[in-house]
């Protein structure tokens, strides 16, 4: 049997047009389903739910128009207005159908996190290109609608002849296919560029819906007759309803809000797209213990997260909030400024000074309410959780912080970082400070560690030290240094300048550590320097806390020929005696004692005292900070034995120490 189509597809052989009748009623119902489900599942809040429904609404348009045309121009040799129903059918599919590639672009920016509020986010930004990205693409889709509004007058995009069949005009092409193709390229890149910010199922329905709908256009331009398009339109729809406006791997199901996963995807992709937004964090959610008795027992964290999360939805639109663990929340705030971020973490904080009436209990809860500015004060998502979970310092604590109240949260992070990836990007480096003779003559010197960061400069040890202990890096940065002073030595520099020892910290978490003699022993072996020229410090509240297992690591060192110091004595309470019988060789007198004395008579007494100790008990002294020809005077009169201190040098890296130590 032949068959005849018009130049649009209207099916003059009756027999074949149910094909296209069925096809046009299966687009209709699966759009209509999966409108239906959209609509029950509630998810209609955020735009890119309102886009998606627009699409499916367009789809169920183009569905009745392709039904209504079809039944229209069976009727048009019995019926003298049937052709007026398939003229208007075609125009109203036209004007809709012109809408799809454009809202599709849409939609695609709404789920890889470039817009929210339907403005495209674009990096690097200039004017020019502003007007492109955000004014050219309004101008072409109203240029198109108006075509496409107007062709009743010009036939510019279609036309009848006079036998009534339907002809293609140049802006079919223009319009139609040429726009629809510009959009659809926008929403490839879109996708493409964001690939890696979405979850499997995200992108891989994103990208069949994507090949679908491309599928349908060129298929229905080569072959008019083959009308399949808005059935594969639909088809590709339905699974973006299954995979990405179907939330529930995002879903908190305790509290009703999204998860921690979410949070991660979601700030990583405004983070990427450089999406401005204030980030409230709601911490610290617990029993306020002097209000409350014997509570605890009854009402369980599960209870109090629901109740905090119900509430934080009368606050902020639900797809806003997520929960990301141990009691805390992150609240997205977008066009909003500052001081209104502030006002909604006010009202946030005034709740929890009521009690909540929690399994039939009222219960007095606490709260800290952290406003960050992403990407101001935020760079990444694990600056986030970061502040999210980090303990704040009582005297740093604050009910709301924001602003510069957490500059010491972002720079603990940004160290706990640098620390992390230190070792690896040879951000590390010893530094070398002298250490002289009571006569000025070079005695040797003191390993210090310096970490390097690109932003922050160079940071000191007693930042990141505390650090590298909580992430159990400690080990690895006294072996870096012990394996740098070995190096240092294999080059005879110091020894040919006359140098005694170099001075190396001893981590009392290392020395804990079973096997960590043995392990230095290997390390000093395997450079093949001598022992005597390695002096460890040991500071002294350390040594007064862990007296009988350093007493031991300190004998067995030492009779392999190392050397050790007792660092910072004056600070601590220690046990004198147990301080002094370590064997060490040294009494490292700490600054404060020294300055100290130059503020009055019982300064001077208490460092004459330390010194005549040492003295006593046949050690040698070394006194830290000097600074002035004073103070080594008052040294000198006192007995002192080894000076160290800026007045000499402050702590240089290895090239500018040796050319200190080389002069004459």
């Amino acid at each position: 049997m032949k068959l005849q189509f018009t130049e649009r597809g209207v099916i003059n052989t009756i027999n074949y047009s149910d094909m296209g009748l069925g096809l046009a009623f299966a687009a209709l119902l699966i759009a209509l389903t999966d409108l239906i489900f959209t609509l029950m599942d509630h998810h209609i809040g955020k735009p890119q739910n309102r886009a998606y429904i627009s699409i499916l609404g367009i789809i169920s348009v183009n569905a009745l128009c392709e039904i209504a045309n079809t039944n229209f121009s069976h009727l048009m040799e019995t019926n003298e207005h049937a052709f007026l129903g398939v003229q208007a059918t075609q125009f109203i599919y036209f004007l809709t159908h012109a809408l799809l590639a454009p809202l599709f672009f849409i939609y695609i920016s709404f789920v890889v996190g470039r817009s929210v509020n339907g403005k495209i986010s674009w990096k690097h930004r200039g004017t020019m290109f502003n007007f492109v990205i955000d004014v050219a693409p309004v101008i072409m889709a109203v240029v198109s609608e108006l075509i496409i509004a107007l062709n009743p007058l010009f036939h510019w995009v279609w036309y009848y002849d006079a036998d009534k069949k339907m002809h293609r005009a140049f802006f079919e092409y223009a319009v139609i296919y040429g726009t629809g193709a510009i959009w659809l390229t926008g929403a490839f890149i879109l996708l493409m560029s964001s690939w890696n910010l979405l979850s499997k199922g995200r992108k891989y329905s994103c990208a069949v819906c994507f090949l679908l709908a491309v599928g349908g256009i060129l298929t229905q331009l080569i072959d008019r007759s083959m009308r399949i398009e808005v059935l594969m339109e639909a088809v590709g729809f339905t699974g973006v309803l299954l995979f990405v406006e179907n939330e529930d791997d995002r879903r908190d199901v305790e509290c009703g809000v999204y998860n921690a996963a979410a949070f991660s995807l979601d700030l990583s992709a405004k983070l990427r797209n450089r999406i401005p937004m204030q980030l409230l964090i709601v911490r610290r959610i617990h029993f306020d213990k002097t209000a409350n008795t014997m509570v605890s027992n009854r009402v369980d964290r599960d209870t109090i997260n629901r109740s905090v999360a119900e509430f934080l939805r009368t606050k902020i639109q639900n797809h806003y909030i997520y929960s990301i663990g141990h009691g805390r929340f992150a609240l997205t705030v977008y066009n909003k400024t500052e001081d209104e971020a502030r006002e909604l973490a006010e009202e946030i904080v005034k709740r929890f000074d009521s009690p909540w009436r929690l399994e039939g209990t009222d219960v007095m809860l606490t709260v800290s309410v952290f406003i960050v500015d992403v990407p101001g004060r935020a760079k990444s998502v694990q600056d986030m959780l970061y502040i999210a979970e980090c303990p704040i310092p009582d005297k740093q604590r604050k009910v709301i912080m924001e602003g510069k109240d957490l500059d010491w949260i972002v720079r603990h992070s940004t160290i706990e970082t640098a620390v992390t990836e230190g070792l690896r990007n040879s951000s590390f480096e010893v530094f070398y400070q002298p250490t002289y003779h009571i006569d000025k003559t070079l005695h040797g010197a003191e390993a210090l560690l310096r970490l390097h960061h690109k932003e922050l400069g160079l940071i000191y040890p007693d930042e990141f030290i505390p650090i590298a202990e909580q992430l159990g890096l400690i080990d690895d940065l006294d072996e870096f240094v012990l394996k740098e002073v070995c190096r240092f030595l294999q080059t005879g520099v110091p020894q040919e300048c006359g140098m005694d020892c170099i001075n190396v910290n001893l981590s009392v978490l290392e020395c804990m550590k079973e096997g960590f003699a043995e392990h230095v022993i290997d390390i000093v072996d395997t450079a093949g320097v001598r022992k005597d020229f390695i002096n460890f410090e040991i500071t002294e509240s350390v040594a007064a806390k862990d007296y009988h297992h350093l007493s031991w690591v300190v004998d067995y060192l030492r009779r392999e020929g190392f050397r050790f110091s007792i660092d910072d004595f004056g600070t601590g309470y220690s046990n004198m005696m147990s301080i002094f019988s370590l064997g060490a060789d040294v009494i490292k007198i700490d600054k404060s004692v020294l300055w100290g004395a130059e503020q009055g008579n019982l300064g001077m007494v208490l460092l004459k005292a330390s010194i005549d100790m040492v003295r006593e008990i046949q050690k040698k002294s070394l006194v830290e900070g000097v600074e002035t020809e004073a103070q080594i005077q008052i040294l000198t009169e006192l007995g002192c034995n080894y000076l160290q201190g800026f007045y000499f040098s402050k702590p240089l890296p290895k090239d500018a120490f040796i050319s200190l130590i080389s002069q004459p």
